[in-house]
């Protein structure tokens, strides 16, 4: 009953800022504290394309939402470097801010119709393979609870400003404009009934989540049993506060 009916689950508060700049962090800190003011019960986030080194604006956040394309804009076609490249840079911005994150866009321009084998870019089968690439990062990151969402980049094709990038608008939809499915649809169709069918029920409420903090990126063999146990005694809690 309720499946036109999305909940709001956090606020974004801006999209691929400038969030290097020297003004960025305080001006984020301003709007962060102004957003958390108007609604305390939900975390606040915003999408950043920039490196967890020069970010200055995720500090404010409570959860890190990232944009990434690799293997489109740069390196075009190289879909192999996606699995590291992604798994590093995610776990570059759980080292430097010990937050939540998630990957708020990728995916790759498709023109509806354009087949290939193998695959090239712009065809229907590279956006199913480049798509696919990402899933069994995004499942390994998962495990470690501290990656909580994925999230495709687009619903459906749209109109831009003319460019050398696009070809008769944005074509990264798994959708046309005329909302009929592309064969990337079906894949994360796919998708997404696997992580449902799959999905651990979670706390009623993100605040537990953020609490189960998963084990240190790095340490010493020493330190990992320990480690271990602890990790172990935090989810038994976590699993006794969740909703019957």
């Amino acid at each position: 009953r309720d499946k036109n009916h999305p909940s709001v689950v956090m606020w974004s508060v801006a999209n691929e800022p400038d969030s290097e700049s020297p003004a960025a962090s305080a001006y984020f800190k301003h709007v962060v504290s102004h957003a958390r003011a108007l609604d305390p019960s939900r975390p606040i986030s915003f999408a950043t394309f920039k490196s967890p080194e020069k970010d200055l604006a995720a500090q404010y956040v409570d959860v890190i939402m990232v944009n990434r394309y690799f293997a489109w804009y740069t390196n075009t076609g190289q879909i192999d470097i996606i699995g590291p490249s992604l798994e590093r840079d995610v776990l570059a911005w759980r080292r430097a801010f010990r937050k939540l994150v998630m990957i708020s866009e990728y995916g790759a321009d498709t023109i509806a119709g354009i087949h290939s084998d193998p695959s090239i870019a712009f065809t229907e089968e590279f956006q199913c393979e480049y798509l696919a690439q990402y899933f069994p990062v995004f499942d390994k990151l998962r495990a470690a609870r501290f990656f909580i969402g994925e999230h495709v980049w687009n619903f459906a094709d749209f109109m831009t400003a003319q460019g050398v990038t696009r070809v008769y608008g944005n074509k990264k939809g798994i959708f046309t404009r005329q909302r009929h499915p592309k064969m990337s649809a079906y894949t994360i169709r796919t998708r997404y009934q696997a992580l449902g069918n799959a999905s651990l029920r979670y706390p009623d409420r993100m605040s537990l989540l953020a609490r189960v903090a998963p084990l240190p990126l790095s340490q010493s063999a020493e330190e990992a049993p320990e480690a271990a146990a602890q990790q172990q005694a935090r989810l038994q809690v976590l699993g006794s506060q969740e909703m019957p």
